[in-house]
């Protein structure tokens, strides 16, 4: 790694193709908490009369979060581009990863380490497996930028002892605190770098913060309604809070992208977790053995102490991935223990994989303790092999994923646009005048409560206010022009045309089931599939049916980059109630080809 242009290319390039990938993909349409955590609350905003309304509106509680810095990242882009546009709004989130580089690099200075051991670290962060980041605007501002503060906050505690930076340390605390609720942990993480690092009067301010801090978070804080007791899942579910914790952190490497199998995908990432997790806490517990228990054996052929004796050589370099690792830790802990009801899939969520990454990079950090430092140019090409090989995996398996999301995305805008109403979430009696019914004139939207969310009985009508207010009485929105592209598409430009495909409907009691053989999407469209149309005099309504790409297994059979067989259901609940001409086709070239149609009924 002597040539530095190699060097400079190796850091440069997977930044460069991570950002043309997000800017290509990532679209303005906003997803499920964008309407209340964005749209609702600046519809609201718009709407309070005094400093103090907005100022209660600005740290007022989302489920179990404030979202201060969401929010006041609404509000600059609307005063900037006089709308909420989602696409800057995921762009402003991940631009945030491009600190990190900066952050681990002065860490690495502080082993005497130079850029090339930067390579893997930037192959690890800029990653597209925490694929919502570029499809749901409010996750790219919130899990994905909180973790982002709390480090960079820690290397200004650490290594820039001007009061400045102890300041603004604070500040960025503070707002991954009020960015999402695994914040606050940023804080308790740095108590011991400000311990050994900050002087008696910057400690006593530390903690008069972190009071402050803690108390305006919990002052009137109501515990939201859709989220599962924790007790209830600490006393029941206590055997899955555990698969849930190791999951969590063992989820980048996901096997599913071979072989789709469940018990295959539990697995690999429960004992990839518990392995990064188990020898991470060996070298904690070493230096905790050594530094607490005089009776310990310190000789120098012991294999533990010398390992001591490299954790005490570099104190701010461990301390730093100390900090780290409780902060992740944490964040992690309270997923597991807040989640566990819902199942180990949660675990797999990518909007959370920004956590899990950066365990990634502690244990890649912490791994030069343990090597001698004659081996560390030899683990450095190991290590970029590895980083470059992982950082392709992860677009392999996110290629199918960005298609598969546009055309969700695309048909649930559109649906919005045809039908002056948001359908979503289906829930029992859904259909009521009271969830459906349009908005046709203005109202005062109140502060979103606190415990909304779309699974929520009652949500639809509020959904529709939002949409209402912001969209039409503040045109605080507009849709791109490919929606319209779409819409013409689908509804205007049909043909009858037979092809190699097979379709069969099974119209059920609550449910439309359609299964369709010799399917085939060419990678790389865009919006180019399998969709279901329902029309009548009143309503269109669109649903994407999804292809599921190909497992890597598969497609050395088959030589197909997608499945040929479509297995959806699109549930009645979602449609309005009345009789729908119903049309089964695909998309292609901007025409819908008809394959097969049906009348149905939604009672």
């Amino acid at each position: 790694m002597k040539n530095k242009a190699g060097i400079y290319f190796l850091i440069l390039a997977p930044i460069i193709a991570f950002y043309v990938f997000v800017y290509k993909n990532a679209f303005n349409i906003g997803w499920n908490d964008d309407w209340h955590g964005i749209e609702g609350f600046l519809a609201s905003w718009m709407q309070q009369n005094t400093f103090g309304e907005k100022i209660s509106l600005l740290f007022s509680q989302m489920c179990e979060h404030r979202i201060v810095y969401v929010r006041l990242s609404t509000l600059l882009c609307y005063h900037l581009f006089g709308e909420v546009n989602y696409k800057i709004l995921m762009l402003m989130g991940v631009s945030y990863l491009l600190i990190l580089p900066f952050v681990f690099y002065r860490l690495l200075r502080e082993i005497n380490l130079g850029l090339a051991y930067l390579v893997p670290i930037i192959f690890i962060i800029f990653n597209t497996q925490p694929i919502e980041n570029i499809f749901w605007a409010i996750t790219s501002l919130q899990p994905n930028t909180v973790i982002i503060f709390g480090l960079w906050g820690f290397g200004l505690l650490l290594f820039y002892p001007k009061p400045w930076a102890f300041y603004l340390a604070n500040v960025l605390f503070f707002l991954a605190m009020f960015t999402n609720g695994n914040g606050m942990f940023s804080f308790l993480a740095a108590i011991p770098l400000v311990l050994y690092a900050r002087s008696k009067s910057q400690k006593i301010q530390y903690f008069v913060i972190l009071v402050f801090s803690f108390w305006l978070y919990f002052h009137d804080f109501k515990k939201p309604g859709i989220r599962p007791d924790v007790m209830v899942n600490i006393t029941q579910y206590p055997h899955i809070i555990l698969g849930d914790f190791f999951a969590f952190f063992g989820s980048p490497i996901d096997s599913t992208v071979q072989f789709y199998n469940i018990s295959v995908k539990y697995v690999v990432a429960i004992i990839a977790g518990i392995a990064m997790l188990g020898w991470l806490a060996v070298i904690l517990f070493t230096f905790l053995f050594y530094r607490f228990y005089p009776k310990a054996n310190k000789q120098t052929n012991n294999w533990f102490f010398r390992l001591y004796t490299r954790l005490v050589q570099f104190p701010k370099f461990n301390l730093y991935l100390l900090a780290a690792l409780l902060f992740v830790g944490l964040s992690g802990a309270a997923f597991s223990v807040s989640r566990a009801s819902q199942g180990l899939e949660q675990a797999f969520a990518s909007r959370y994989k920004t956590v899990s990454l950066i365990l990634f990079i502690i244990l890649y950090l912490s791994s030069f303790n343990i090597l001698p430092a004659s081996q560390w140019k030899k683990y450095l090409k190991v290590s970029i092999v590895l980083g470059l090989l992982f950082n392709l995996f992860s677009y392999y398996e996110s290629w199918d994923d960005v298609e598969n999301r546009r055309r969700f995305f695309g048909t649930t805008i559109l649906n919005w646009k045809n039908n002056g109403r948001y359908y979503y979430y289906a829930f029992e009696n859904s259909r009521t005048p009271d969830d459906h019914a349009p908005i046709t004139q203005y109202q005062r939207l109140p502060i979103p409560p606190y415990n909304y969310a779309g699974f929520v009985p009652g949500v639809m009508k509020y959904v529709n206010d939002i949409l209402w207010i912001s969209r039409v009485h503040f045109k605080n929105y507009t849709p791109p022009a490919e929606i319209d592209t779409l819409n013409k598409a689908l509804y205007q430009n049909q043909v009858t045309q037979t092809g190699e495909e097979i379709a069969k409907l099974t119209d059920g009691s609550n449910t439309v089931h359609i299964e369709i053989a010799n399917a085939f999407v060419p990678f790389g469209t865009r919006y180019d599939g399998y969709y279901a149309i329902f029309t009548n005099e009143k309503n269109k309504l669109a649903f994407p049916l999804e292809t599921q790409a190909n497992k890597f297994t598969h497609f050395l059979s088959s030589q197909r980059f997608y499945n040929n067989h479509i297995d959806a259901i699109v549930a009645k609940p979602d449609l309005p109630s009345g009789q729908f001409a119903m049309k089964i086709g695909k998309l292609d070239n901007g025409r819908f080809r008809i394959i097969q149609e049906q009348t149905i009924t939604i009672p």
